[in-house]
């Protein structure tokens, strides 16, 4: 018998195995692991990005406020024209307003 024929002939016999919920477990924590190792090559999404209103509502401040802050909240301008939309990124935004919060809170205590 050739070993084409070979590999062919285990791949058809069944094995019955009984598998307890030790070996479930240990099998499940080894599948993550596989994944965990092959996050790096997965495809990694854009953020979203959302309008100034869209951030203003969010936020719970006026939309020109947004405006007047758009550097400090990361906002990205999409094209180049004088009427080029900014665009910004709520979880950056976010973070740039407790900083903000933060030094005014630490300039009041002064």
């Amino acid at each position: 018998m050739s070993e084409a024929q070979t590999g062919q002939a285990a791949a058809r016999r069944r094995i019955a195995v009984e598998l307890t919920p030790q070996a479930i477990e240990g099998i499940a924590v080894r599948v993550a692991a596989l994944l965990r190792e092959a996050e790096p090559d997965a495809v990694v999404e854009a953020p979203r990005l959302i309008t100034a209103g869209e951030l203003a509502h969010q936020l719970r401040v006026q939309r020109p406020w947004v405006y007047r802050h758009r550097e400090l909240l990361g906002g990205r301008r999409i094209g180049t024209g004088p009427r080029a939309p900014w665009r910004f990124e709520l979880d950056t935004a976010r973070k740039a307003l407790e900083r903000l919060q933060m030094a005014a809170h630490a300039g009041a205590d002064r």
